[in-house]
């Protein structure tokens, strides 16, 4: 498993980083760990190239996108990701998504005073759970506990627990629970 050097990322990632949490290296090394999405991937290490300097198989608009999308994950506040980006968090809520003090899914680099553990790992990792809990239910671990297991058997039942199905399922279920939380869809 490879370290998790922050002084070796790609300058502009760091100066990211510094900016979203000055000085607290365990809330940029939650960052980077953690899925940007339900079911994705952490930024580190796959997703670095937005990050690096100029090669010819990237276009640059895709990258600054990309860095764009990142940063304004780095700066979420635990709210409802069904909001507004920049929703207004209730009053328990105000600390920044990697805060230190928030709990978060077991790996080597990070340490947590609480950590979130998927109800039904054989579905959805740690850190699937923790993307769960703390971006889609308003950080209410029993409620999120409840909804995993709900979807759990939904998409057992629907044969989409692997590949293209799988990702097919989960986009429509996100998309049904941001119409519901518009009121859209009942």
């Amino acid at each position: 498993m490879p370290e998790l050097d922050l002084q070796a990322l790609p300058p502009e990632l760091q100066a990211a980083l510094e900016r979203a949490w000055p000085g607290c290296p365990e809330a940029q090394r939650r960052a980077l760990l953690a899925p940007m999405q339900l079911g994705g991937t952490s930024i580190w290490p796959g997703h670095l190239w937005p990050w690096q300097p100029a090669r010819r198989w990237w276009r640059a608009s895709r990258a600054r996108e990309y860095r764009q999308g990142s940063e304004a994950f780095f700066a979420a506040h635990l709210c409802d990701a069904r909001g507004e980006p920049n929703c207004e968090a209730p009053p328990a809520y105000e600390q920044k998504l990697f805060d230190p003090e928030q709990p978060f899914f077991e790996t080597p680099w990070t340490q947590a005073g609480r950590l979130l553990r998927s109800p039904v790992p054989e579905v959805f990792s740690d850190a699937d759970f923790w993307f769960f809990t703390q971006r889609l239910s308003g950080g209410d671990a029993d409620a999120a506990s409840r909804e995993l297991q709900d979807w759990a058997r939904g998409m057992e039942a629907a044969g989409a627990l692997h590949g293209a199905r799988r990702s097919s399922w989960l986009a429509d279920a996100l998309w049904r629970q941001e119409m519901s939380a518009n009121g859209i869809y009942t």
